[in-house]
């Protein structure tokens, strides 16, 4: 009888311990915690902006478990080349950027990144990644505008027969029309004819502003630098003489304004026609806006 009791016994000190182990804690050794990345901006994401023009994210890492490590830039799912933005204030090595000290705790940058050079819808993403190879990644989509270029028709002798005037938002030439008050209505610039008006020869090679229009000379180089309207106005403001009439050689760039609307002009042709019986001269541009 004592040794059922004590076999009884200790059956039950064994499925008490199995007891006490099964309801033990599940907590894995290793933490699933990792960090968080979050991004702010100021400008509208909803609006086009500038091409070739800084564009500022301030982007925050919080860490999990484990230190921080590395941010990555990308856009378009593509690494960032380091020559296009810079981090608070200062240039970039990589567009993997390594945490050191403080920063492996959390941090707060600011980057300014220069848009591209052509219109469309840019992705760019920033990749936290801390000492577990935990990621989280923040994005946000950027619209952006270039500048457009057209070429424009041949603008002629204004005392000749033909379109004498020249709209720089359609790059059509316009001709005077039969409204003495209205000639060349829809033109931004106008030829200026000969030395003798009234004279077919010789012709003066100039164009002057037509309707509002304000001229001002820029450097040459400033056309292949230029992708955005902000930086054409930005060209005409740093101009300090209105012209009052443009002698004409190719490759010359000027910034006109009318109204609200800016130009980048640069000289493709001047032709003159050599002929005392004729007003055939006429110049075309490249304009962009």
């Amino acid at each position: 009888m004592k040794k059922i009791f004590g076999f009884w016994n200790l059956m039950f000190l064994v499925a008490s311990s199995l007891f006490i182990v099964s309801c033990g804690t599940d907590e894995d050794p290793i933490s699933s915690k990792g960090p968080t990345v979050t991004e702010t901006h100021t400008f509208d994401a909803s609006a086009d902006q500038d091409a070739s023009t800084a564009i500022e994210v301030t982007v925050k890492g919080v860490k999990g478990d484990a230190d921080l490590k590395s941010l990555t830039v990308k856009e378009d799912g593509v690494n960032l080349d380091a020559t296009r933005f810079t981090v608070d204030g200062a240039a970039a090595s990589s567009s993997a950027i390594l945490l050191l000290g403080a920063d492996k705790q959390g941090f707060s940058k600011t980057f300014a990144i220069t848009a591209p050079q052509t219109s469309g819808t840019y992705k760019y993403e920033f990749v936290l990644a801390d000492d577990n190879a935990k990621t989280n990644t923040v994005s946000l989509e950027v619209k952006v505008k270039a500048a457009s270029t057209i070429t424009s028709e041949k603008m002629y002798n204004y005392l000749g027969p033909l379109a004498g005037g020249l709209d720089l938002i359609t790059g059509k030439a316009v001709v005077k029309g039969s409204d003495a008050n209205n000639e060349w209505a829809t033109a931004h610039i106008r030829d200026n004819g000969n030395d003798v008006v009234g004279d077919t020869y010789p012709w003066k090679g100039e164009f002057i502003p037509w309707r509002g229009s304000i001229v001002r000379s820029v450097s040459a180089s400033s056309w292949n630098a230029t992708f955005s309207p902000k930086q054409i106005v930005a060209l005409f403001d740093g101009g300090t003489t209105d012209l009052a009439s443009v002698k004409m050689k190719v490759g010359d760039v000027y910034a006109v304004k009318n109204n609200t609307n800016y130009f980048l002009i640069r000289v493709k042709e001047v032709v003159d026609d050599n002929n005392a019986n004729q007003n055939d001269d006429y110049s075309s541009f490249e304009i962009k806006q």
